[in-house]
């Protein structure tokens, strides 16, 4: 369940699919040979209903949202598995860097990571100065907040073997699922290198990742995160950087402890900035200013495999042309896997 306040009206959305991770199925097959072994998987995400759309202006679900889709495909992947030589990936599936702005050991990740728009992203600001007080923007908490993740496409990827904690992965590919033809043509390029290790009681995980495209539009990211075991206190860091020179920095401590029989808890405090992430030039919109702090809680049901998750974040977003209310979200939910 969602409850959003944009400055002027509480909305609340209950039973919200949620947009950090949202309602999946999917098949795997393994088979294991003499030297190298084989993976396949299939993966389609549902969530008609998600933090991803719904705002103050539209909390329905259109006939085409109920239907599956193309952007329903998150994987059809084929992976070749290597043991001397690393991995080879062939088909729809994360890029090289898909998941290195959101290198994460705090145990709140599922609600409260760098990609911390996704709680609310439909949600849309409200204007109090000159462009119409009280009045809806264009401007949603999506556009506002970003962490330039790379994404799944069609793709070929390579991942070394790790030596010493640490691999590299290089992928080329391009987004064949989407309806615009000049997009679907544009070739795409990631790289990354990433750590999992840590040393004596530390747990340490880290990425740096960049993303060309055809445009000129290259991206450039990186989180790391580390775990003190004995008492189960972990910072997060992550940041990025375009080549329009939008920004952003994300800085999360937090504490995990068994306080409880039936699984770990964990609690979160975090904070984001970001420069010039919303720039539109059609809106006069040349600069702008985006930050968030949110609190979270996960608790874990290792025997139900289930997480419960609740978080406060707020939205403070500016622009050079009009003034907004910040936004205010609560938002609480379960996460069963199997």
């Amino acid at each position: 369940m969602l409850v959003y306040d944009d400055g002027r009206q509480t909305e609340v959305y209950p039973f919200v699919d949620a947009a950090n991770s949202n309602s999946r199925i999917g098949l795997r097959f393994e088979k294991d040979f003499r030297t190298w072994s084989f993976e396949n998987v299939y993966e389609i995400g549902y969530d008609p209903y998600s933090t991803g759309r719904v705002n103050v202006v539209d909390d329905s679900i259109s006939d085409q949202e109920w239907q599956l889709q193309k952007s329903n495909i998150r994987r059809i992947d084929f992976i070749f598995h290597f043991a001397q030589f690393g991995d080879l990936s062939v088909g729809q599936g994360g890029m090289a860097t898909d998941g290195v702005a959101e290198r994460d050991l705090s145990g709140t990740g599922l609600v409260a990571s760098s990609a911390l728009a996704d709680s609310a992203s439909g949600q849309l600001f409200r204007f109090t100065g000159a462009g119409g007080p009280g009045s809806i923007s264009g401007v949603s908490v999506g556009d506002a907040f970003a962490n330039f993740d790379g994404s799944r496409r069609v793709r070929v990827r390579y991942d070394t073997p790790r030596f010493a904690g640490f691999g590299v992965s290089a992928s080329y590919g391009r987004d064949l699922l989407n309806d615009s033809r000049a997009v679907r043509e544009q070739n795409l390029f990631d790289a990354s290198l990433s750590y999992v290790g840590g040393f004596g009681d530390f747990a340490l995980q880290g990425a740096t990742g960049m993303a060309l495209r055809d445009d000129n539009d290259a991206r450039y990211l990186a989180s790391a995160t580390t775990l003190h075991k004995p008492t189960g206190l972990n910072l997060t860091l992550a940041g990025g950087l375009t080549e329009g020179e939008a920004s952003f920095v994300y800085t999360k401590v937090g504490i995990t402890r068994d306080l409880v029989s039936w699984g770990s808890t964990s609690f979160s405090v975090d904070y984001y900035t970001g420069d010039d992430v919303n720039l539109d030039a059609g809106a006069g919109i040349t600069s702008s200013s985006s930050d968030s702090y949110g609190l979270a809680v996960v608790q874990k049901i290792d025997a139900a495999n289930l997480e419960v998750y609740a978080t406060y974040r707020n939205y403070d977003y500016s622009d050079n042309s009009a003034d907004y209310s910040d936004g205010d979200a609560v938002f609480t939910g379960v996460r069963f896997r199997f």
